[in-house]
Order: structure tokens, then C-alpha cells, then sequence
């Protein structure tokens, strides 16, 4: 492959934003210039990943891995030898992303706000690294990005702390956040690069918060059109950059996508107290039989998974048809999966023993409180394994496309597009 013809990608990320959804926001007159380019592109839902969150997801796409290649499960893990629960960073990812990739190659990538990527880690171009990043210094590469970060007043994160006890100050903040985005595909689109890859999280945000609000014509809906406004004006623009780019003769391509859909909640089944209410665990956590984490994964502590558990190889496997048993009768779960038919690579020893599903209405939590196992939820939205969606535009002598079922089939076929399948 020439310099010349070494093909180019820009990724667009909306996270949480569901096919259905992108149906309805275009039908209501929302979303013309997504609606434009659905028109002349290859688009349709595509599955998540088990669990679907978005550090499993977007991993997955980036990767172009699965879960048993790349080590993540969730946004927490267990500390290795223990039952302490840490949350999951960049150095937890067992597998090169596609910009690693393409930096062994001499070729540059801009990445920015990538969920899982902080710290963020040296590559050829610049990186602002996405949820959870908890610092400027360390959310960047190069150093000196963090100045602009500071100088633009730019979010990492809409404080969630805010938006039970001021919704105004919190919808305020949700848009500075978003308005960062915008600022950082204007500085550094220009940039030389071969991947150009910006996730919006604050649609997530937007969705967790206040979905069912808006599906129920709530004082939100307002708000909420505005802000998809501003997210299709978002797509506007790149759109008429990547076509200005295309003119160019390059070999350009144009993904987007989300990493999970979002369905109405109203209540939260909290397994970790269901788990105690049944006998399966008490305290200290080490003498439990089965843990579980979020959201709806569930762990028998056993060996070598937990050095000091007490669970035997045969009694692990009885639990685990019961369990399955006993979870599938609870109003709030859709489904159980096995941990050992999902998962399949050289870090499945850290994978859940079983992976639970949501009904619609529901969402699972894994906190280690007390309190009743089934609560009214303070979320309006949860996500939702089926409903994600892909997009692919290709501006120039357009290829036949396979299929695509789940974000997976996507990131290897991102990175097949570079030679690295």
C-alpha cells in the first residue's frame, strides 16, 4: 500500500444513541443531515457486547477483540488474589487498539474522548482520553493538550452529583461538556492523521437521566430535541469535512456508530442483595459463595479466580445451573449466559461465571449495601444489548460490505480496512 492510497477513517461515536431512537429523532424532523447521509451510506441496529457497557463495547470496536482477548468485563474488576473492587483503566487492556496499530506503521491517529483510554498512553498524534478520566495531565498525550483543555474551560464529565439536587446546573453542565467535543474536532481536525476517531458521551448522559421523561413528553423534550440538534449539526460538519477530504483522492471512509441502545427504566434489581438474601453470601466477602458486579455479572468464588475461595470445581458448576434457574424466574432478568459458552480467548480465566440480561423497565445493579433487592431507580434510562447502530459511508469506489450483527463484526472489519485482519 502506497503512502499515497494508505486509506483513511473517521469514526463518529454516539454513545448509548439506539437505532430506534435515530428512526424516531428522524421522523420527528430532528436529525436531517444524519437522516442525508443514512441515505447514501450502509446502516442498520447491530447487537452489543455481554455485558453491554461501554467499556466492553467500545473496547471491543477498537480492538477489534472480544472480551477474552482484550480483559475487560465491565467498569470494575476484582483486584487479582482479592475481593476489592477497582475500576478498569487503559492499563487493564490485555490487546493493542487500532491506533497502536497503525503507530507501529508510522501513521498518526487522533483519539479523543474514547471511553476506557485514561490514562491516556503515547501514540503518533494526540489523544484526550474519555470516561472515566479524572484529570487533565493524565487524560492526554502530548503533554501540552492539557494547556488547551484548561484554556477552552473543557469537561471531561457533566458532574452526575448535580442532577438530582439542581437539574439545571447539571443540563448547563451537560452542555459545556458537549461544547468541549466541538472544540476539540475543530483544533484538531486540520492535524495530519490517518484515523480521526471522536466519541460523544454526553448522549449517554443525556439518555440515563432523562429517556422516559422525554418518551413521556416531559418538561425535558425541549431540551432534549436541542441537544440531538446540535449533535446533527455535529454530524453536518463532519460529513461536509470528510467530503472535502475525499476530494482530495483519498481513500476515506466514514463509520459511526453507538455501543449499546437505551430502553425506559423505572426499577433496579440489586443482585448482590438478592444474593445474600438467598444464602449464597454473607460478610466477610471471602467466605461468600457467589459475588457478583456490575451490571449482572456474577462470580462464584472459586480458584483459581480467588486464590482463598472455598467453592470446588463440581459444586461451581451445580451453582451454576441453579443460579442460572433461580435468576431466570426474577421479573427483572430477560436472560443468563454462561461465562464459559460467552467467553472464549487467553484472558477467560478473569470472566464472569454467568452474565445476566435485563428486562425491559429494569435495570441490575451490583452495589455491596443493604436494602431491598427490588428499588424504584433514579435512572430514566438503561441500556440496551440489541439496539445499538452502525453507518458506513465510503466517499470513494465503494466495496462490497458483509454483513454486520454486533459491534465485534464492525471493529474487525475497521481494522480488516487496514490490513490487520
Amino acid at each position: 500500500m502506497t503512502p499515497c492510497s494508505y486509506p483513511k477513517t473517521v469514526i463518529l461515536g454516539l454513545d448509548g444513541v439506539g437505532w430506534s431512537l435515530i428512526q424516531r429523532l428522524i421522523g420527528e424532523g430532528i436529525m436531517p443531515a444524519l437522516a442525508a447521509l443514512m441515505s447514501e451510506s450502509v446502516r442498520g441496529p447491530m447487537n452489543s457486547t455481554w455485558p453491554d457497557v461501554s467499556p466492553v463495547a467500545w473496547t471491543t470496536f477498537f480492538t477489534g477483540r472480544p472480551a477474552a482477548h482484550h480483559g475487560i468485563y465491565g467498569f470494575t474488576e476484582f483486584n487479582p488474589g482479592g475481593y476489592e473492587v477497582r475500576l478498569n483503566s487503559s492499563a487493564e487492556v490485555k490487546t493493542p487498539w487500532l491506533w497502536d496499530w497503525l503507530d507501529l506503521r508510522g501513521r498518526r491517529s487522533v483519539v479523543l474522548n474514547v471511553p476506557l483510554t485514561y490514562p491516556a498512553r503515547p501514540l503518533a498524534g494526540v489523544m484526550v482520553s474519555g470516561f472515566v478520566a479524572l484529570d487533565y495531565d493524565r487524560a492526554v498525550h502530548p503533554a501540552w493538550v492539557a494547556d488547551f483543555l484548561r484554556s477552552i474551560g473543557y469537561r471531561l464529565e457533566a458532574d452526575f452529583e448535580r442532577v438530582h439536587t439542581d437539574r439545571t446546573a447539571f443540563l448547563s453542565d451537560l452542555d459545556l461538556a458537549l461544547s468541549g467535543r466541538e472544540k476539540l474536532m475543530a483544533r484538531f481536525w486540520p492535524d495530519d492523521w490517518d484515523l480521526f476517531a471522536l466519541v460523544i458521551t454526553d448522549t449517554d448522559r443525556l439518555l440515563h437521566f432523562f429517556y422516559r421523561e422525554y418518551l413521556e413528553k416531559g418538561p425535558i423534550t425541549g431540551y432534549f430535541l436541542d441537544f440531538f440538534r446540535r449533535i446533527d449539526a455535529l454530524v453536518g460538519r463532519t460529513v461536509e469535512l470528510a467530503l472535502r477530504m475525499a476530494e482530495k483522492d483519498r481513500d476515506l471512509t466514514l463509520v459511526m456508530l453507538s455501543d449499546h441502545g437505551f430502553a425506559p427504566v423505572e426499577t433496579e434489581f440489586h443482585l448482590n442483595r438478592w444474593l445474600r438474601a438467598k444464602g449464597y453470601q454473607k460478610e466477610p466477602l471471602n467466605e461468600a459463595r457467589v459475588l457478583a458486579l456490575d451490571p449482572g455479572r456474577i462470580y462464584i468464588n472459586r480458584p483459581p479466580r480467588f486464590p482463598g475461595g472455598g467453592v470446588g470445581g463440581s459444586e461451581a458448576e451445580r451453582l451454576k445451573l441453579e443460579l442460572s434457574a433461580a435468576l431466570a424466574a426474577e421479573p427483572a432478568v430477560f436472560e443468563v449466559k454462561d461465562g464459559d459458552r460467552l467467553y472464549s480467548g487467553p484472558w477467560a480465566h478473569l470472566a464472569p461465571d454467568l452474565v445476566l440480561r435485563p428486562r425491559p423497565g429494569y435495570e441490575l445493579k451490583a452495589k455491596f449495601t443493604a436494602g431491598p433487592v427490588y428499588t424504584s431507580s433514579l435512572l430514566m434510562g438503561g441500556h440496551c444489548f440489541d439496539d445499538a447502530f452502525y453507518l458506513i459511508r465510503e466517499f470513494k469506489a465503494p466495496s462490497p460490505l458483509p454483513e454486520i450483527e454486533d459491534i465485534l463484526d464492525l471493529g474487525r472489519r475497521l481494522l480488516a480496512r487496514y490490513g490487520l485482519q
